[in-house]
């Protein structure tokens, strides 16, 4: 059996210092995300990262989410943190085909790619619960901020 299965791992600091360093926990993602079931997580105070892989219809949850920032009437209650509303897909070496998406303020619809020199899909927002991605050639990173109610 694989001794990885279930397995979810958080990596926490990985943002916020150099940039060369930033980029070496980008690489991990490429390298090590399928090991894990694409469930490799990379945190800071203000973001998160992960990698979406290509070929299938990914399903991403935030804790939040619409138009309004969070505030302490929020069901979700004072002293809450979590993922959302802004948030972003970022293709790092290689362009990113027929990228569709659901549930964001500027959603993709697959007619223009996602590349460094063209589109990148930077400061989107999520309006919906789940959001869905789907790119057919290449994987994807999904940022989010973190946001603290």
């Amino acid at each position: 059996g694989d001794n990885n299965s279930g397995i979810k791992v958080f990596v926490y600091g990985a943002f916020g210092g150099r940039f060369d360093q930033e980029m070496g926990a980008i690489q991990a993602l490429y390298k090590w995300s399928a090991v894990f079931q694409n469930q490799l997580f990379l945190y800071d105070d203000q973001t998160c990262a992960f990698l979406l892989p290509p070929k299938i219809k990914s399903e991403i949850r935030l804790a939040f989410f619409g138009e309004h920032p969070p505030n302490e009437e929020d069901d979700k209650g004072p002293d809450v943190f979590g993922e959302g509303p802004t948030c972003g897909l970022i293709p790092i070496g290689c362009r990113c085909d027929d990228t569709k998406t659901t549930g964001l303020k500027w959603n993709l619809d697959g007619s223009l790619p996602l590349e460094f020199g063209g589109l990148v899909s930077t400061s989107n927002r999520a309006m919906e619960k789940i959001i869905t991605v789907q790119s057919s050639s290449a994987p994807l990173i999904f940022t989010a901020e973190i946001t603290t109610a």
